[in-house]
């Protein structure tokens, strides 16, 4: 491939920014159906069944409170940090969402400046590959390794099937649009 031909890193990750947009955007629709279909919002679903050896793998300790999720519990810390007390259920509410899009939308420029405009549309393989990956590492792993979320084994395995389905339509949603993006622009 020659200079001319390879792909704008930056450009992608700009675009990635864009397509990351999306895909939270496709992602929280994708919640709302779901929870419409079930009755219920599998995110909330706890095993019922005692304790298990992988309920807590937090590293440095828990930093959620019961019922927080992972983004909730993230802008408490900062919250608190920055102004020495606790936010207030508004101040907390908007900030969890400013960090989930912040973190959607930063993890689609990653995705845009790895693959550039080297894919094709839809990339649909990159897209699950990339959502995959976002599941299993960030999710699975990372968030209650920080101590941002119970272990694996709180939650029953169907609400596991249900966020890595959320996170292929993030990743397949961020990655096409990244890719027509690049295309079009």
């Amino acid at each position: 491939m020659g200079k001319t031909d390879d792909p704008n890193r930056w450009k992608g990750f700009v675009l990635g920014v864009g397509g990351g947009a999306v895909g939270v955007l496709a992602m929280g629709y994708y919640w709302q159906a779901v929870t419409a279909l079930t009755g219920q919002d599998p995110r909330k679903e706890k095993n019922e069944d005692g304790p298990h050896a992988l309920d807590d793998i937090a590293v440095a300790g828990q930093y959620h409170q019961e019922g927080e999720s992972s983004t909730a519990a993230m802008a408490r810390i900062l919250d608190e940090a920055a102004t020495g007390k606790e936010p207030k259920k508004e101040t907390k509410m908007t900030l969890s969402t400013l960090i989930h899009w912040g973190y959607g939308m930063l993890v689609g420029g990653l995705y845009g400046a790895m693959r550039g405009g080297a894919a094709d549309v839809p990339d649909v393989p990159g897209g699950l590959g990339y959502g995959t990956g976002l599941w299993l590492f960030g999710s699975e792993l990372a968030v209650p390794m920080l101590g941002l979320a119970d272990g694996p084994t709180t939650q029953p395995l169907e609400s596991h099937a249900y966020a890595l389905g959320a996170h292929f339509v993030y990743g397949t949603v961020a990655a096409s649009t990244t890719q027509i993006l690049y295309r079009v622009l």
